[in-house]
């Protein structure tokens, strides 16, 4: 098995879901799927012996739904990346798995390409929540962070300009107007933001800086 495979576990009830979601993955030739659960009990019974990178956890279960699932296993298995699957894009629910330690949330109609994405991207160390909801989210999520200037390590002070206005769901269009700056010069901040953070888009960088506290409301 190659170094670079990620390890993936699928916690859900629904049988015929999980199969599917693990015939999807088995595509994927850097993953292997190493466990399968009907709840959070039974993925906490499992996570020892089957040792994932990545689990994907539905957030209504029996026995033990995702949310208090996501405690108990952050507890116990920190180095485990936890993506909550759930059928709900409402931002409570969001902000419930991630402030319970889930690195991701994603809605269960969503793409092929983004849940691929997303176990990427939590593997690799970075949070991913499902685009409908981040803008959302993020208001909500501020209310509960003490703000720090960590970001003037990494970032100018223009560059965090621009990503508060990012964080506001505004366009490069909507921003240049904003800070009386150029069009141009709103996408060189934009790529210089995405470098610097190691992402590749607007949600992930704003996600970036709520980890790190770094905007208010």
């Amino acid at each position: 098995m190659a170094q670079d495979t990620i390890r993936v576990a699928i916690a859900d009830d629904n049988v015929h879901f999980r199969e599917t979601l693990r015939d999807v993955l088995e595509y994927e030739k850097d993953f292997e799927v190493v466990g399968e659960w009907d709840h959070g009990g039974e993925a906490l019974e499992g996570l020892a012996t089957a040792k994932p990178d990545v689990l994907l956890m539905d957030i209504n279960m029996p026995m033990m739904g995702g949310v208090e699932a996501t405690k108990r296993l952050q507890q116990q298995f920190p180095d485990v990346k936890i993506v909550i699957l759930s059928i709900h894009d409402e931002a409570g629910y969001v902000l419930d798995t991630l402030k319970s330690g889930a690195s991701g949330y994603l809605v269960k109609d969503g793409s092929v390409s983004e849940l691929v994405r997303a176990i990427r991207e939590v593997a690799a160390g970075y949070a991913y929540v499902h685009s409908h909801v981040a803008h959302t989210v993020l208001a909500q999520f501020q209310e509960y962070q003490e703000v720090n200037n960590s970001w003037k390590d990494i970032l100018t002070a223009r560059e965090m300009d621009v990503l508060r206005e990012m964080a506001s769901g505004k366009s490069n269009e909507q921003i240049a107007a904003s800070l009386h700056i150029t069009l141009k010069t709103v996408k060189n901040h934009v790529s210089s933001i995405f470098s610097k953070l190691y992402v590749t888009d607007r949600t992930q960088a704003v996600l970036v800086a709520i980890k790190n506290h770094w905007l208010t409301v």
